[in-house]
């Protein structure tokens, strides 16, 4: 067997987790990204950076969003739903690679399918009784595994226990809106 299954340190994963679970100066951390809008309903986000147990960390990344032509927009990118579900999917898609290698598992093939509908009338504030977000969500997970069916449910339970976005996904978040008003 590989050292690094499904391309994951785990001898790493292992330090760093004995790590956070020792030292409380290294349980946090805190991510930050800014997006301006550009036209119509065309936005850029950038990443620049992270901090981790303290330590900010530099990086460059920048994240388009549009709408659709339907929804007045030029359909340059995703639009924000769909750049939703995608980290939804990401975070689960890492959790699913990596638990699986701490597992011994190698994962031949992931796919994760996530759908969701929403109302109109509640964005477009035609009706303040219509949740203008989700209601449900669904997600499929296709997993190809040489691993036994319980081991995949046990890697399942694993990841739908740990996953950061599935939790911002079904647990209410505390939301600390603030607006500023720039002087042109």
């Amino acid at each position: 067997m590989t050292n690094k299954p499904n391309g994951i340190d785990v001898a790493a994963l292992q330090q760093f987790a004995k790590g956070v679970a020792e030292d409380a100066s290294k349980r946090s951390a805190r991510f930050n990204v800014k997006t301006k809008w550009e036209h119509q309903t065309r936005s850029v986000a950038t990443v620049s950076h992270y901090a981790l147990g303290g330590v900010t960390h530099q990086r460059h990344f920048d994240i388009a969003a549009d709408e659709p032509v339907e929804l007045l927009g030029q359909n340059s990118a995703p639009n924000p739903q769909e750049l939703l579900m995608a980290a939804l999917n990401a975070c689960l898609t890492v959790g699913y690679v990596v638990n699986a290698a701490a597992m011994g598992i190698t994962v031949h093939s992931l796919e994760i399918e996530t759908d969701g509908e929403l109302d109109l009338r509640g964005f477009l504030g035609l009706d303040e009784s219509v949740n203008p977000g989700y209601d449900e969500v669904s997600y499929v997970v296709r997993l190809h595994t040489d691993a036994t069916r319980e081991r995949l449910e046990e890697l399942h339970q694993v990841v739908t226990r740990t996953s950061v976005n599935l939790a911002n996904f079904s647990k209410a978040i505390h939301m600390k809106p603030k607006l500023e008003i720039v002087d042109a």
